[in-house]
């Protein structure tokens, strides 16, 4: 089995070449799926970089004592839908459990989600976060910049 990424011309090319020279007197089968990369590192380092200061402003200015993990956990269960399924114990104690986990998440989607946390931060805690030049050129490319 011969995997093959496709990203740009010059790959779509060899993808042909491979394909024309294939024995065809043996079967083949082909398959192509779409590549979802997960959310980029400077996406990770800005959220956990956030995180702590939301952590240290909750503290500081409203007297909540929890961690930047915990916080972490109420903001993306409040701000991302997630699915929640009920799950019952032997005693039939039943609970909902369930939240959107974010080291799942695709770049669009992490990038979404930074957004709305950013705006969440704004409007209802009262805190800006900062943009550090170099993580917003990650995360966004250049064209944020100007």
């Amino acid at each position: 089995m011969t995997d093959l990424m496709l990203r740009n011309e010059s790959d779509r090319g060899r993808l042909l070449s491979y394909i024309e020279h294939l024995d065809l007197t043996k079967p083949r089968k082909l398959t192509i799926v779409e590549v979802r990369s997960k959310r980029s590192d400077a996406q990770n380092k800005m959220l956990w970089m956030w995180n702590g200061l939301i952590q240290a402003h909750l503290r500081d200015s409203f007297g909540q004592i929890a961690s930047s993990e915990e916080w972490h956990e109420i903001l993306v269960s409040r701000l991302w839908p997630a699915e929640v399924h009920p799950v019952q114990l032997p005693d039939g104690t039943r609970y909902r459990v369930g939240r959107a986990k974010t080291r799942s998440f695709t770049i669009a989607q992490m990038t979404t989600y930074l957004e709305l946390l950013d705006a969440y931060c704004a409007e209802h805690l009262q805190l800006l976060l900062p943009h550090p030049d170099d993580l917003m050129n990650a995360i966004y490319g250049e064209r944020r910049a100007a």
